[in-house]
């Protein structure tokens, strides 16, 4: 059996497709068309610049560089490459955003359930 290649593609949505559901999968996908629903996998989803994506991620590695509106789950990191045009919310441990990038919403990076310190201590 001849090993993976690390760069091949999986599975592809042209452009001038539409999809409508869930997706989960292995391996890497890229979405060149247009996707609204729910995404999930622990590899690498690519949202090529002809891309419209509108869904809840869950996914290893994510890379935009289409549109994309909804919320993101990264466990390793999300890069933002131009022209992506992002509306929503973000959450990975490392967040690569190229100059030109549009990003409309809200980061979270690093624990989420780590406590800040209170006021009462700062004040020691």
């Amino acid at each position: 059996m001849k090993p993976k290649d690390n760069n091949s593609i999986d599975a592809f949505l042209c452009k001038n497709t539409s999809f409508n559901g869930t997706l989960i999968f292995d391996g890497l996908v890229r979405i060149d068309g247009n996707f609204e629903g729910n995404i999930k996998t622990s590899d690498t989803l690519v949202v090529a610049g002809t891309g419209n994506v509108k869904a809840e991620i869950e996914a290893g590695d994510v890379k935009i560089s289409g549109r994309f509106d909804g919320v993101i789950s990264a466990k390793d990191k999300v890069e933002l490459y131009k022209p992506a045009y992002v509306t929503g919310t973000v959450n990975t441990p490392i967040f690569k955003v190229e100059e030109g990038v549009v990003f409309n919403g809200n980061c979270n990076m690093g624990a989420t359930n780590v406590k800040q310190p209170s006021q009462e201590n700062k004040e020691k």
